[in-house]
């Protein structure tokens, strides 16, 4: 098992809404590009997918994600929450320590042999 490495994968749920990577890569790229549109260019995703994401992200965290201002002036755009920010720095930390105890245990249990 020298070059194998676990991967893992993980959603929040909750009353039938899910919670996983889609949905955070579309709040990080919106966070980074301050745009729905850009975000889903830059993640090669429909703009329909990621509205739809977006809107379900919305649903999940209850509403209130998202502060857009609408025209073309500079202020323009899509910014997150500081509801959205916070749920966001939990997530890659479950992330982060999700994986760390994955590399971890796989280490002990198919390491140990070699």
């Amino acid at each position: 098992m020298k070059n194998k490495t676990p991967k893992i994968k993980f959603w929040l749920e909750e009353d039938g809404e899910i919670f996983g990577k889609g949905n955070y890569e579309i709040l990080k790229a919106i966070e980074k590009f301050g745009s729905i549109n850009e975000s889903s260019k830059q993640l090669r995703m429909s703009y329909k997918k990621a509205w739809t994401k977006k809107t379900s992200t919305e649903k999940f965290l209850g509403g209130d994600i998202f502060i857009s201002k609408k025209g073309a002036s500079k202020d323009s755009g899509t910014i997150l929450s500081p509801k959205a920010l916070e749920f966001m720095k939990n997530y890659e930390l479950l992330e982060k320590e999700l994986e760390e105890f994955l590399e971890k245990r796989f280490n002990e249990l198919f390491k140990k042999e070699e």
